[in-house]
């Protein structure tokens, strides 16, 4: 499984999505460039800022979007390009296949999100280190539960990347967020919640954080086995081109 999973990782990051991927990643870095340098009476509040730039910029739009670009073609790439019969043709589970591309899925969407978290809470709190922690570990348990959801979105289907727009803006930035019972279905508060969980000085007021540390944890690890058994079935039993 190892060469599969560097292989795949290898795939992704050589992409010209990753740039995109990358630049991304800088923007919050970016905002925390400009905010470390403006003058400390003009700026805005520390914690209000922080919380602003983690809820609205990382997690709903950079988190997202990245996971969206790289998830779709762990998979669907090789749909599209005709090639993943190469891989099911070797008598070997399925599983075999998923779990290395997975995680190198997950590790190239998680490491500069959660990078990009980690220097723009440091800039934003001056040198806070466990803000700094709790953006990032958050923001890993994000990036493992978008990931999962969208490579699995790559597989079934030849519109991965309109039903992860659709799934982003409508499902987690809309819908999950103006229902609170529909909260604890949404990676998007699953995020939050762990930030919060582990930083409760964060996220009192932003984002509309209705979960807890541990059904955030909960939410999200059965939001990664549930996709990942959906994408192992979904390789076993289709009509690989």
């Amino acid at each position: 499984m190892m060469p599969l999973f560097f292989l795949t990782l290898s795939q992704l990051t050589q992409r010209r999505r990753y740039i995109v991927v990358l630049l991304l990643s800088a923007v919050p870095i970016l905002l925390g460039v400009i905010y470390w340098f403006s003058d400390a009476a003009t700026r805005p509040d520390e914690l209000e800022f922080h919380d602003a730039l983690t809820a609205l910029v990382l997690n709903s739009a950079v988190l997202p979007i990245a996971a969206l670009l790289l998830a779709t073609a762990t998979l669907g790439d090789e749909v599209e390009d005709n090639t993943l019969g190469y891989l099911t043709l070797k008598p070997i589970p399925r599983w075999h296949i998923v779990v290395p591309k997975m995680l190198a899925t997950v590790l190239s969407v998680a490491v500069p999100v959660a990078v990009s978290g980690m220097i723009m809470s440091i800039l934003i709190t001056e040198g806070d280190i466990n803000t700094s922690l709790a953006t990032a570990a958050g923001l890993g348990v994000g990036a493992a539960a978008y990931s999962v959801v969208f490579t699995w979105g790559g597989l079934a289907t030849r519109q991965a990347i309109v039903f992860g727009l659709v799934y982003v803006f409508l499902w987690e930035a809309s819908i999950a967020t103006l229902f609170s019972g529909l909260r604890f279905v949404s990676i998007r508060q699953y995020t939050l919640g762990v930030i919060r969980g582990l930083d409760d000085a964060r996220l009192q007021d932003t984002g509309g954080v209705a979960l807890d540390f541990a059904p955030a944890i909960i939410g999200a690890v059965a939001v990664v086995a549930v996709f990942s058994w959906l994408t192992e079935r979904r390789l076993r039993t289709m009509d690989v081109p």
